[in-house]
């Protein structure tokens, strides 16, 4: 779990509307839900710079902070405007932190690939797992290692190896990661020159003739 202080004050949320929302990031606020096991969805506001340093390390569990009151909650989603390049709303479900719960975490790689080296093409089939776990014990990822790895071999999900306290319910045969050959260039063969015209041929007879 990433050790960064994950503390961000909200406050609740009271207009609402496309007209809204502008008005609420032209003040450097983004819109954001949170969810809870039977409670009511809370809508709140939370401050974009503040939010931009939690999303560079790259968490998964935040401390929401209203007023005196405090939250554990799960980020779930984040929508965001590639075209102009912001946050658009946030989706938090709070969760217990004395009970387990279920996660997406993103599959990163480590190790230079012998298959690669050798000409192989490492494929990541799985790019995210997901795992259960205590909410203390949420890892920012998981490590899938690919070194060992030749042409034709194959990273399963039991081939990982999960940090203390994490565990995962997906198929343990499930692909990961594998080593292919690259696909081989079709070389063009030279096409055959065109046969000669048969009046040209008959020309050359008579006057070999």
């Amino acid at each position: 779990m990433s050790k960064v202080n994950n503390e961000i004050a909200v406050q609740q949320r009271k207009d609402f509307g496309k007209c809204a929302s502008r008005r609420s990031r032209k003040a450097g606020l983004i819109p954001a839900v949170v969810y809870g096991k039977g409670k009511a969805a809370k809508s709140i506001m939370i401050d974009a710079d503040a939010w931009k340093v939690l999303a560079g390390h790259h968490v998964q569990m935040v401390t929401l902070i209203d007023g005196k009151k405090k939250s554990s909650a799960l980020v779930k989603e984040v929508q965001f405007n590639h075209l102009k390049n912001y946050v658009q709303h946030i989706d938090f479900q709070e969760v217990d932190m004395n009970e387990d719960l279920s996660a997406m975490v993103p599959v990163h790689t480590h190790g230079e690939c012998i298959g690669v080296n050798h000409g192989g093409i490492l494929e990541l089939e799985m790019h995210e797992l997901e795992v259960i776990c205590h909410p203390d014990h949420l890892p920012e990822s998981v490590i899938a290692e690919v070194a060992t790895l030749e042409i034709g071999d194959r990273l399963l999900v039991k081939d990982i190896t999960l940090p203390e306290g994490v565990r995962t319910a997906t198929d343990p045969e499930a692909v990961v990661a594998h080593v292919v050959r690259p696909k081989e260039e079709v070389v063009a063969e030279p096409e055959a020159a065109d046969a000669e015209p048969e009046a040209i041929k008959e020309k050359k007879a008579d006057a070999e003739a």
